[in-house]
């Protein structure tokens, strides 16, 4: 009869194994913990989950600097499509020039302004995974 208690009370048992980083895997790791008049430390990947205020504060300031880099970005591009024709309109000796039979408006379409548009696409990104990098960084930190 000992035996078959010993059986149901491990049977009753059961241990789930999860990946540390999941938050069921957090909160039954801090709940099976016994408490020991310590206070339960918030983190801030809970005030993301659970919609809170604060959290709402860390994802309008993530929006805000990817916003920031995709402005500078626009501001680049914009500047390039816009200070082009503006060049050409202002001095027509260009338009008319040539370089090797290669009209000179064509030369500077293919040798600047598509180098500089993904140079800006490059920084664009770099920047925004560096943003994301650094808000995982300090989710995970809390």
């Amino acid at each position: 009869m000992s035996d078959a208690r010993t059986a149901v009370g491990n049977a009753a048992r059961r241990v789930v194994v999860a990946n540390p980083r999941t938050r069921w895997a957090r909160s039954a790791a801090s709940s099976a913990m016994p408490d020991c008049g310590r206070e339960a430390r918030w983190t801030m990947a809970q005030e993301l989950d659970e919609h809170t205020e604060l959290g709402a504060v860390f994802v309008r300031s993530l929006i805000r600097a990817q916003l920031r880099t995709a402005l500078l970005t626009l501001a680049i591009v914009t500047a390039v499509v816009i200070g082009l024709p503006l060049l050409l309109m202002t001095m027509p000796a260009l338009c008319r020039s040539r370089l090797y039979g290669v009209p000179l408006p064509w030369l500077g379409l293919a040798l600047f302004v598509q180098p500089l548009w993904i140079a800006a696409a490059a920084r664009h990104l770099r920047q925004a995974e560096r943003t994301e990098r650094e808000f995982a960084r300090l989710v995970d930190r809390s």
